[in-house]
């Protein structure tokens, strides 16, 4: 194209609304959890102070792993599937769930009191890329049995602006909301994707509702308020957004994700997979998964995955 689009726009912020709020957005370390060969990611974690009440925001890439049966409790586990991904995931728990997640759509996990889940993919030969959240509820929803929904593709938002073009895959952005049957739905956390389809600039505003957000390269190269991003290491990757207008600038292909939820400002140790308020309650959760409270898996079948 004629004019390239930079990728170190001018930041044309505005000052943040609430005195609380940070006006200056903060680059987040990414890591990389040792992993199988035929899994791979990247994603914030251990940085509650920053991402509160995400436990962790990862971005993975898994082709034919299946991932083995595994406690979770005092959480929510969100599991994202980006539209190019070639297989499903088929997404189990001890308590009853049973989901086929299909490219584009989105699992809720609730875990509440604790299960046990495991994820096949459709195809061991085939690839699954996506975006893993883990909201902290710790304290909040202990008690229960899981409740797990899935969210197809097609009840969510699209709409492009421009160049790019969006799906809120889940919660509230502007007037556009994604309704979820589950009367216990948490519309305050938000997952929003951005694709460019062309080289662009535009601008983004966070909103000062109480919400923390925070953005993650999925692929490409893309600049938020002048911190040039790239996906596979080589730059910022993950960065937390203050309330404000903000430019963006994207390459075409980029994508990038917007996470955002109301902080909860309570204590939570996260270890295990396990949310728990304090030492003592997450001792009392391993203690019930120890015990088979939180119940087990049957083998699938040959040919089931």
């Amino acid at each position: 194209m004629a004019h390239p689009t930079p990728l170190h726009p001018r930041p044309t912020k505005r000052p943040a609304m609430s005195a609380n709020a940070s006006a200056i957005p903060r680059v987040l370390p990414v890591s990389r959890p040792g992993r199988c060969a035929a899994a791979a990611g990247a994603g914030v974690f251990d940085q509650v102070e920053h991402t509160d009440p995400f436990l962790s925001l990862d971005i993975f890439r898994r082709h034919g792993a299946c991932i083995p049966a595994h406690p979770h409790a005092g959480c929510v586990v969100a599991t994202y599937l980006f539209p190019d991904s070639t297989t499903s995931l088929r997404c189990r728990h001890a308590h009853g769930g049973d989901d086929t997640v299909r490219p584009g759509d989105l699992l809720w996990l609730e875990t509440n009191c604790g299960t046990v889940h495991e994820e096949v993919p459709g195809s061991a030969r085939a690839s699954v890329r996506g975006v893993r959240m883990v909201v902290n509820r710790a304290g909040c929803h202990p008690h229960g049995a899981p409740v797990q929904t899935l969210i197809r593709a097609e009840a969510m938002p699209h709409w492009r602006e421009g160049d790019v073009e969006l799906t809120l895959i889940c919660g509230q952005w502007g007037e556009r909301r994604v309704a979820r049957e589950d009367r216990d739905a948490d519309g305050r956390i938000t997952l929003l994707q951005l694709d460019w389809q062309a080289d662009a600039l535009r601008t983004l505003e966070i909103p000062c509702d109480g919400r923390r957000w925070v953005a993650l390269i999925a692929q490409g190269e893309a600049a938020v308020a002048g911190h040039a991003m790239r996906a596979e290491g080589g730059g910022t990757e993950a960065l937390s957004l203050p309330p404000g207008v903000w430019q963006l600038a994207g390459r075409s292909g980029a994508r990038l994700v917007l996470a955002g939820g109301e902080p909860l400002g309570e204590p939570v140790v996260y270890r295990g997979n396990f949310a728990a308020r304090d030492e003592a309650d997450l001792v009392a959760l391993t203690r019930r998964y120890q015990q088979g409270s939180m119940g087990a898996l049957a083998p699938l079948c040959d040919g089931e995955g």
